[in-house]
Parts: structure tokens; sequence; C-alpha cells
């Protein structure tokens, strides 16, 4: 197994129970959390391996800006 950087994935005592992610899936991930503002990051897992990482980001209109008035 390549030798990936790793994600802790618990706080139990001095188990490692860390995963390691490839370091395309790690970019893709950080570029994901840090352009979102509003919405989800999701990862999809398939056998035990990520493979599709998903972002809905939401656009909310402040109240005024979306009223339309027929004249």
């Amino acid at each position: 197994m390549a030798n990936y950087p790793t994600v802790p994935m618990s706080a139990n005592g001095g188990q490692d129970n860390s995963i390691p992610l490839p370091p395309a899936l790690l970019r893709e991930l950080l570029e994901a959390l840090r352009s979102i503002r509003y919405g989800t990051v999701e990862l999809v897992i398939h056998d035990g391996r990520v493979v599709q990482l998903e972002r809905r980001e939401k656009v909310r209109f402040e109240h005024g800006v979306t009223e339309f008035k027929r004249g």
C-alpha cells in the first residue's frame, strides 16, 4: 500500500485508526472545504474506497432580492 497522508478516525487512547488518503483526493477535499460557504461536502465510498466527492453549495437570497413586482 502506498504511503499516503492519513486522517485520524477516532480519539480513543493510543490505537491508530487513521485511514490513508491519496494526495489527489486530499487536494480535492481541501479545495472543496476551503471554497464552500453554505452546503455540504460528501464522500461516496464503494467497497471501502473513496470513489467520488460531491459538493453541493447553497445560494441563499436575502429578503427583497427575489421579490418581483408587477407594474
